[in-house]
């Protein structure tokens, strides 16, 4: 992903449609507590968890979002972003060799951190005709006596795909059966398109105790340079993590700990704002996609990525991806750096105005029937 954001990096002439960024700024009400953070002195280090009264605010967020009942003082604390986090709890749960199971096309850093720990990546195949959900059926064919975890990312990024809720009770009952770990990486809890109420897997019986769920700000509330998360788990894995973070960073930035506080407990019209705009440019982007000859579509369950299938132009995705970008001055991300999985797809983002996807699919549907 890196290598093609380096090659349009300072061109003005590119669409560029790579990296998830929301083009949303971050709520006035977050920014101005932040302010008032800075002179009310909040500069100076705090516990290795985070600030008590963040770590509060985050409890009462679990309880009211996502169903999970959390100890402020022994099973929450606040991390640098989402990666932080995952490396934390991976270091902390992975012992060499270990068995990990991990989405595939996914979130490139989740096999960096299992490699980072010593494991063993195992990916599990997202299917596009389970609209890249995983089942618990795929989970169980990939267990054996050294699996100790599998991570979750619904929505998925890239592909958008959710699991359902019926999938992750059966998940959940895999787990405990196995005596399998889970880290939830629920970087897009909010961007969902479907009707149904998602559960949250540390929510289901028998799971909180072998759950990190994970919460990263920085999509929800367009926060990705504010480097900030929040994290639950049971109190022995979050004593381990918090004790690893103070030799690693000590903790997150005091003002964006006070800036999640806000998040957290301000009004929630933000983020009902930005679902409602990244759903109608789902729509644009779906149809406009599937109007060109060669592409297939299906409309992403979640998140704020296409992920098309483009095996009909016979070519490998980065090939693909490179061609499209020197022809139309048009930026995707092959699948294949997803993972093995990923070849035959792209991904565009659509966190970009309205006018900017429209062009970007006139572009393309003006060159990629030439290929054909």
């Amino acid at each position: 992903i890196r290598k093609i954001f380096n090659m349009i990096n300072g061109r003005t002439d590119v669409f560029d449609m790579t990296v998830g960024i929301p083009d949303f700024d971050t709520p006035d009400h977050i920014k101005e507590d932040a302010k008032k953070a800075i002179d009310d002195g909040y500069t100076k280090y705090t516990h290795n968890a985070g600030l008590i009264e963040v770590r509060e605010a985050f409890t009462r967020k679990l309880k009211r979002d996502n169903g999970i009942d959390a100890d402020p003082e022994t099973e929450v604390m606040c991390s640098a972003g989402g990666m932080g986090a995952l490396v934390l709890a991976n270091l902390i749960l992975i012992n060499p060799g270990d068995e990990v199971i991990y989405p595939d096309p996914g979130f490139v850093s989740h096999y960096a951190h299992i490699k980072l720990a010593e494991g063993v990546p195992i990916p599990i195949q997202l299917k596009k005709e389970n609209s890249f959900g995983i089942t618990a059926e795929d989970v169980e064919k990939l267990i054996t006596d050294k699996t100790k975890m599998i991570v979750l990312n619904s929505p998925n990024n890239p592909s958008g795909g959710i699991i359902s809720n019926t999938e992750l009770k059966r998940i959940a009952e895999v787990c405990i059966e196995n005596d399998i770990y889970v880290i939830s990486d629920d970087a897009y809890e909010k961007f969902r398109y479907d009707n149904e109420k998602p559960l949250f897997i540390g929510a289901l019986p028998g799971m909180k105790e072998r759950t990190v769920s994970i919460f990263s700000l920085s999509k929800t509330y367009a926060m990705t340079g504010w480097r900030i998360a929040a994290v639950t788990g049971s109190s022995e894995i979050l004593d381990a993590m918090t004790k690893l973070q103070e030799h690693i960073i000590a903790m997150p930035t005091t003002v964006s700990q006070k800036a999640a506080e806000a998040a957290f407990e301000g009004p929630q019209d933000c983020v009902d704002e930005m679902l409602q705009t990244f759903a109608k440019r789902r729509d644009i982007i779906t149809k406009g996609l599937n109007a060109i000859d060669g592409i297939e579509l299906d409309p992403p369950g979640g998140a704020f990525y296409a992920f098309p299938d483009i095996s009909a132009y016979g070519m490998k995705s980065y090939d693909l991806v490179l061609k499209v970008l020197k022809e139309t001055n048009v930026a995707a991300v092959h699948g294949s750096a997803f993972g093995d999985f990923g070849e035959g797809f792209i991904r565009l983002c659509y966190a970009v105005s309205t006018e900017r996807i429209e062009e970007a699919i006139s572009r393309l549907d003006s060159f990629l029937p030439k290929l054909l």
